[in-house]
């Protein structure tokens, strides 16, 4: 095993008890000074709420809140919804809005800034990266809260930040090339973009980037044998994350084992002296058992300008409890299976999610990509097409095509019981994704998009 790289000493030795007493404090803490500063909350919350005693007490009395609590006026950023007195806003951040329902304003002060960054220190840490490093950002850097927090944070460990976010494919696989990255910050789904530039000049990324320890991945599930497809071709470990702009962003991360170790689902540890995880049955409001999926639910622990608290992300993770044979006492999900709760489409009375069929597409690893569309035809029916694209170097044959096709069509509908027509798209002809995936769309709802595994 891979030894441990500790970045907190006191946290990452010390016993569970004492990391769940820490959390409660702070936890307390935070719900009275919401509670006592910040109207927003004075005016949902009972009075009891600046009495709380306990975690139970805190799960008993706060009531949840959701995206469409943080919508609307945007002046509420800096007023309603900003601690008062003695909170000064530094930065307005902005959530994607790739749900289709709107981006969220939140104000940071310069301590929220420096905090949020700061918890990339794990992360890089555990992945292999020391001080100095360079890491190649993927994500543009704008109002939207993923390239801002990225700046930050390689700042924060001290590396060598190169934010790639303006440029073409081709000119950061170009700078890549010249500046040799030792980390490499993408969705999967964008690497398979990079790798395909990669094979279109001829060549490997484990010899033209012979520094490149790590991948950091977020923004989609996958399947489980991707990350060790991925990690012998690019050379380097993979190293997940899952966070949100309302939990303080990056909040769970994979460690040194990876993220299948085994050949078996990893964990992400949950930074729970930063944030307070509930995963909870989104029926009862209950906490899951480990082993149990259930709905994020967080709260921030450190967040000083707007607290968010009991947030309902709307994303269905596995909770694990502290379990990780690295032995830190934090709390984990399994890595990988992250997805959104409004992902799930009904079609044909079958509920169908859309990992399901990446499980089944990407088990043939001579597909790239894929795209479907849920539609009703002329005659009311309900219809799915699946459109993919193989590989260039793995296609088959003109002769071999058709039984490759009619093969994907039988396992989908074996398995999920929903016919699909499959067809082949012409290379690159499909779309690709920078972060966040969206591989469905869904016309008979013409006011959204679904969005595979949102992160906000």
């Amino acid at each position: 095993m891979t030894a441990l790289r500790i970045a907190n000493p006191v946290l990452e030795t010390g016993s569970r008890a004492d990391l769940l007493a820490l959390q409660e404090r702070r936890l307390l803490a935070q719900v009275l000074r919401a509670a006592t500063r910040i109207p927003f909350y004075r005016g949902r919350w009972p009075e009891a709420a600046g009495r709380l005693a306990s975690l139970d007490a805190f799960r008993d009395t706060i009531p949840f809140t959701s995206k469409a609590d943080f919508l609307g006026d945007d002046a509420t950023a800096s007023a309603d919804r900003f601690a008062r007195p003695g909170s000064r806003p530094y930065a307005l951040h902005l959530t994607s809005g790739t749900t289709g329902l709107g981006q969220e304003v939140h104000a940071l002060t310069r301590y929220d800034q420096e905090a949020s960054a700061s918890t990339w220190v794990y992360q890089a840490r555990w992945a292999g990266l020391e001080p100095g490093d360079a890491v190649f950002y993927t994500f543009p850097v704008g109002l939207q809260t993923g390239g801002l927090w990225s700046s930050h944070a390689s700042d924060r460990m001290a590396s060598l930040g190169f934010h790639m976010g303006p440029y073409s494919t081709d000119k950061k696989v170009e700078y890549m090339l010249r500046f040799r990255p030792h980390g490499l910050i993408a969705s999967p789904a964008y690497l398979t973009q990079l790798q395909a530039n990669f094979h279109d000049r001829g060549l490997r990324p484990r010899e033209a980037l012979p520094s490149l320890k790590a991948l950091f991945i977020a923004g989609e599930s996958y399947t489980i044998d991707w990350p060790t497809r991925a990690a012998e071709y690019w050379g380097a470990t993979i190293s997940e994350w899952y966070g949100s702009m309302q939990g303080g962003l990056n909040q769970c991360f994979s460690c040194e084992r990876g993220v299948v170790p085994g050949g078996r689902r990893g964990t992400l540890h949950c930074m729970e002296h930063r944030i307070l995880c509930e995963v909870l049955d989104p029926e009862t409001g209950r906490p899951v058992e480990p082993g149990d999926e259930g709905e994020m639910v967080i709260t921030s622990l450190y967040r000083e300008g707007f607290p968010v608290i009991r947030f309902r992300t709307g994303d269905r993770v596995r909770w694990l409890g502290a379990t990780c044979p690295c032995g830190r006492p934090f709390g984990s999900i399994e890595a990988g299976t992250i997805a959104r709760y409004d992902d799930m489409m009904k079609i044909r009375g079958q509920n169908l999610w859309p990992e399901a069929v990446d499980r089944i597409v990407f088990a043939d690893g001579d597909i790239e990509e894929y795209a479907g569309t849920v539609s009703v035809d002329e005659r009311g029916r309900e219809t799915v097409a699946l459109a993919i694209e193989w590989q260039p170097e793995r296609a088959p044959s003109i002769e071999g095509e058709a039984g490759r096709v009619a093969a994907l069509a039988g396992a989908i509908r074996e398995k999920l019981n929903i016919r699909m027509d499959v067809t082949v798209a012409p290379y690159r002809s499909l779309p690709r994704f920078e972060f966040k995936v969206r591989r469905w769309t869904d016309t008979r709802r013409r006011d959204r998009t679904f969005v595979r595994y949102v992160k906000e």
